[in-house]
Parts: C-alpha cells; sequence; structure tokens
C-alpha cells in the first residue's frame, strides 16, 4: 500500500501541474470556441470541410518532417536533466533544435514541390495551390515550434510553458479570425498556419530566455543523443504518421461517399471532442510525461505513479464528460451553429469513447516513458487500423453517424489492448477504487444515453442530477486524498 505522505504529495504535484497546464488550456478552449464559432457563422458546414482537409494536409507533413523529435525530445531532455549530467543536456538541446530545424525545411520544401498533386488528391481540384503553400510555412514551424516545447517540457518550466500556449492561442485566434473575415474562404489557407507560426515565434523567445547554452559542441558529443532522438523519433514518427494519415483518410472517404458538407459535420465534432479533452489530458501529460520517464526503471514506483495519475484524470474528466454528454445538443449549437444538427449524434458516441480514452490515457505514457517502441507502434496501429475499416464498413449502413460509433469501439478495444499488454511488461495492476470508478462513470454514462428515450425535460434533469453528483464526488475523493480543499493546502506550502 502506498504511504498516505507519499501519495498526498504525489497528488499535490498532479493538481499543481494541472491547474499550471490547465489555466493556459483555459485561454486555448475560449481561443478555440471563438474561432470555430466565426469559422462556422462566416464559412458554413462546407468551409469548415475545407478547414479540415488542410489541417489534415498540415498534421501530415508535419508529422513527417517532425520525425518525431518533439514526442523522443521530451524523454532525452527529461532523462538527460535526472542524469544531472549538464553536458549531455547540452547537447541533447542541441541536437532537438538543429534537427527539427533541418527536418521542418526539408519537409516544408517537399511539400512545396508536391502542392499540385496534393491538391488534387485532397480537395479534388486544381484551384488551391497556393493554400497548400501557404501550409509549407506551417509545416516548418509546427517543427521547430515542436522542439522548442519539448525542450521547456523536459525541463518541467511548466509555467513558462504555459505562457507560450496562452500567448500562441491568443495570437493565432486573433490572426485566423481577420483573415476569414476579410477573405472569407480565400483565409482559410492563413486561419490554419496561424497558431503554428505564432507558437514558433513565442517559444522560440522563451526557449532562448530561459536556455543558455555555453558549451562548444563537437559532432562526437552531439551523436549521441542524436542517435537516441532519431531512434525513438521514427517510431513516433511513423505512429503520428499512421494516425494523422488514418484521420486523412477518414476525411477523404466521408467526402466521397458523403461530400464536403459531412466532412465538416466530422470536422466540428472531432474538433470539440479534442477540445474538451485536451483541457484534462494534455494539461496533466505535460507533467506526467517527464516525471513517469525519470521512474520508468523503477516497476514499482511507475506503476504507482500511473494508478495516481489515471484517478486523477478520471476524477476531473468524469463531471467534464457526462455534463457534455448531457449538454451535446446546446454544446453543438453554442460553440457552431444549428445548422450543425448532424454532428450531435456522432459526439454522443465520441463522448463515450472518451471514457475509454481517458482510463487508457495513462498506460499508453507508460511504454512511452519506457523507450518500448515496438509496443508502442503496435498499439497505435492496431486503434487506427480498426477506426479505419469501422468508419470504411460503418458509412453505409449508419451514414456519418458510423464515425462516432467506431470511436466509442475503437476506444473501448484499445483500453483493454493496453491493459493486457501493461500488465505483462510492467506487472500491472488497477487500483481497486479506479476499476469502481471507471465502472460507476460507465453505467452514469449508459443511464444518460438511455434517457434520451424519454420525453421532455426527463434526459437533461437526469443527467444534470448525475454530473453533479459526480462532480461532488469528485471534489470529496480529492479532498481525501489532499487532506483539505486544493487552495488552502497549496496556500500553506506557498
Amino acid at each position: 500500500m502506498q504511504p498516505i505522505s507519499d501519495r498526498k504529495s504525489s497528488t499535490a504535484q498532479i493538481l499543481k501541474a494541472s491547474a499550471i497546464i490547465g489555466g493556459s488550456s483555459t485561454f486555448t478552449i475560449v481561443s478555440g470556441i471563438v474561432k470555430s464559432k466565426v469559422m462556422a457563422v462566416l464559412l458554413g458546414p462546407e468551409g469548415i470541410g475545407l478547414l479540415g482537409l488542410l489541417q489534415s494536409v498540415l498534421n501530415t507533413a508535419g508529422t513527417v518532417s517532425g520525425m518525431g523529435l518533439a514526442a523522443s525530445g521530451v524523454r532525452q531532455i527529461a532523462e538527460a536533466k535526472a542524469s544531472g549530467d549538464t553536458d549531455y543536456l547540452a547537447h541533447t538541446h542541441i541536437a532537438l533544435w538543429w534537427s527539427a530545424v533541418i527536418t521542418g525545411l526539408l519537409g516544408a520544401l517537399l511539400l512545396i514541390i508536391l502542392r499540385q498533386p496534393v491538391t488534387r488528391l485532397v480537395i479534388g481540384a486544381d484551384g488551391y495551390a497556393g493554400a497548400i503553400t501557404w501550409l509549407a510555412a506551417g509545416v516548418w514551424a509546427t517543427t521547430v515550434s515542436g522542439a522548442q516545447t519539448a525542450i521547456l517540457n523536459g525541463l518541467r518550466y511548466l509555467g513558462d510553458l504555459a505562457r507560450v500556449y496562452i500567448l500562441s492561442a491568443l495570437g493565432g485566434m486573433l490572426i485566423a479570425v481577420l483573415a476569414v473575415w476579410q477573405w472569407r474562404e480565400a483565409g482559410i489557407a492563413v486561419a490554419v498556419v496561424s497558431t503554428p507560426l505564432v507558437l514558433l515565434v513565442v517559444s522560440w523567445h522563451y526557449t532562448r530566455r530561459i536556455v543558455k547554452i555555453r558549451i562548444h559542441a563537437t559532432w562526437q558529443a552531439v551523436s549521441k543523443p542524436l542517435r537516441g532522438l532519431f531512434s525513438l523519433g521514427f517510431t513516433f514518427m511513423i505512429t503520428n504518421l499512421i494516425r494523422t494519415a488514418s484521420q486523412f483518410a477518414v476525411r477523404v472517404l466521408i467526402t466521397g461517399t458523403l461530400g464536403v458538407t459531412a466532412t465538416g459535420h466530422f470536422q466540428a465534432a472531432w474538433s470539440i471532442s479534442a477540445l474538451y479533452l485536451g483541457f484534462i489530458l494534455e494539461s496533466m501529460g505535460k507533467d506526467f510525461y517527464p516525471r513517469l520517464t525519470a521512474v520508468a526503471d523503477d516497476r514499482k514506483t511507475a506503476n504507482t505513479l500511473v494508478n495516481d495519475q489515471a484517478e486523477l484524470a478520471l476524477l476531473l474528466g468524469a463531471p467534464v464528460i457526462l455534463g457534455m454528454l448531457t449538454l451535446t445538443s446546446q454544446v453543438v449549437s453554442i460553440l457552431y451553429s444549428g445548422v450543425f444538427g448532424e454532428t450531435v449524434g456522432i459526439l454522443r458516441w465520441q463522448f463515450l469513447g472518451d471514457l475509454f480514452k481517458v482510463a487508457s490515457w495513462t498506460m499508453g505514457f507508460l511504454l512511452l516513458a519506457q523507450g518500448r517502441s515496438r509496443l508502442f507502434f503496435t498499439t497505435e496501429l492496431s486503434w487506427n487500423l480498426m477506426y479505419l475499416g469501422l468508419v470504411w464498413g460503418g458509412l453505409p449502413i449508419w451514414n456519418l453517424k458510423a464515425t462516432g460509433i467506431a470511436y466509442f469501439l475503437t476506444h473501448t478495444f484499445y483500453f483493454f489492448l493496453l491493459w493486457i499488454i501493461i500488465f505483462r511488461v510492467n506487472r500491472f495492476y488497477w487500483r481497486k477504487t479506479n476499476l469502481i470508478l471507471l465502472i460507476v462513470l460507465m453505467s452514469c454514462a449508459a443511464i444518460i444515453s438511455w434517457a434520451r428515450l424519454f420525453p421532455g425535460i426527463v434526459p437533461l434533469v437526469l443527467g444534470l442530477t448525475l454530473t453533479l453528483a459526480m462532480g461532488s464526488y469528485s471534489c470529496l475523493r480529492i479532498y481525501r486524498l489532499l487532506g483539505g480543499w486544493p487552495w488552502i493546502y497549496f496556500k500553506k506550502r506557498s
């Protein structure tokens, strides 16, 4: 059993990191809501569909040019910091940054060269080559800014990382809104690359201000961290490429089967799901990944940390997911508009899948922290192949709702697959309290879904009641883990 003092310290550290990065995520969410609302009103579903296609091109090209350096960079930087070898840390920093600059340039040039065939493949017309050229700048910015934020993340400069995300989100939103307001559809490409470009500038400022390299780096000294970055990074790149290519293929499949308007509904659902859940998972992951990397070789400590993090993720995510499941129609109307009615059906299935996504999230990080690249690749490949296959087979049967059903089924499968793998490699057992919490959460979600069969306000009242009950339990559980309310706990130690 974990000592009470250790559990309290672990919970406090998780909550503090979540509060810091979560604060920046709030600004990201608000700016994303404003941007999505403006895009939806000015462009409609068809414009949102085009934005989604261009975003997929940027994500796919950025994944290839990034070579997985951002993800492997966090691990390498955290590992170098934990070793206490300042020279090795400096060499890792140099290797990471220059690798990103070079691979980013190569990726941008390749996209410019292939802009015509990419345009025909993605959009089916030749009039968008200029937009693809704009995306090339976004590819380079995405790659380099990924390395710079990886440095801040690996060193656990969470406060500065939060400032980077806040400024980038606000700056990117302003540029995107102005571009679409001024040029309508012609401004979509500028809107897509706005955030990566702002993120590049802001992250460069903070990285340069905090991390000062005063060492003469030779090729021999840099080659060791370079090999580590690319060997693990290549696996990250392939898995990220599979993930983005899968999303790209789904959008192309929807466009070819149901039209670009249907792609707009799918894009809206995917954006909402990623937006609200990212508030929880990304804010916690920025601290969790480097912390887990530092203790990855200690099986018992790593398993304890995974369970601690999983419980907090479920406690924080439970009321949010249940609330979104209850108010799906209202959320879509507020964030987009009334014409996005088909988005609601997709989202309701995605919210059910998000329950298993939150539960499996911490287990996946253990594979990354231990550098088990082949197993990580296998799990990611399995998820994407199953999701793509279910969408392809389900579209003729359930139409657009098939994307949500596929999301739910795939995340359910992914949860049990990861559980089996993590048990075999690390003898990982879920805490009884975590399993009970997950079962209760699934039961509440099932009741909310079942309540839609009744007319009137019954579904709304029942859903809000369960959301309030789960939120109250989460607050009381966190109170018990800390021995007090979080704001009082941290105030006493400030």
